[in-house]
């Protein structure tokens, strides 16, 4: 574990994403939370403090479904960068499978940001959003 408050805040969101382990999320965040994701995404837009909690419903009816285990919610993140005032960078992976098969995968870069020892802000910046936003588009059709 690490030493470092900041990170250890990150890590616990994250373990938390994966587990998908709503409570604890909601624990970690703070008052003024607030997550920026990109267009085209079933849950894109800017969410801010109790806001969040409607975009944790489309993330998870979104990715749920796409995510059947712990090995597919499984981010293999690693601490990239942390700066002085708070910000977390970290890589990691999102990964899914629809109902056919098929499968998709993308490289993540995501800057955090942690305020008063808990998680201020997440933007998420996916290598590949173009083939993210067609597998999930194409999952989500009968």
């Amino acid at each position: 574990m690490t030493s470092d408050p900041d990170v250890a805040v990150v890590v616990d969101v994250l373990r938390a994403v994966e587990r998908r382990d709503l409570d604890r999320l909601v624990a970690l965040y703070h008052p003024e939370i607030e997550f920026f994701w990109p267009p085209g995404l079933p849950y894109s837009g800017t969410f801010r403090g109790a806001n969040v909690m409607q975009m944790s419903a489309r993330y998870e009816a979104t990715w749920g479904p796409l995510q059947p285990d712990a090995q597919a919610r499984s981010l293999g993140f690693r601490i990239v960068a942390k700066g002085d005032d708070g910000t977390v960078v970290v890589e990691y992976s999102i990964k899914g499978v629809d109902s056919k098969g098929h499968r998709f995968s993308t490289p993540t870069m995501a800057e955090y940001q942690v305020r008063e020892g808990r998680f201020a802000s997440a933007r998420m910046f996916y290598y590949d959003l173009p083939g993210m936003i067609a597998f999930l588009t194409q999952a989500r059709r009968p």
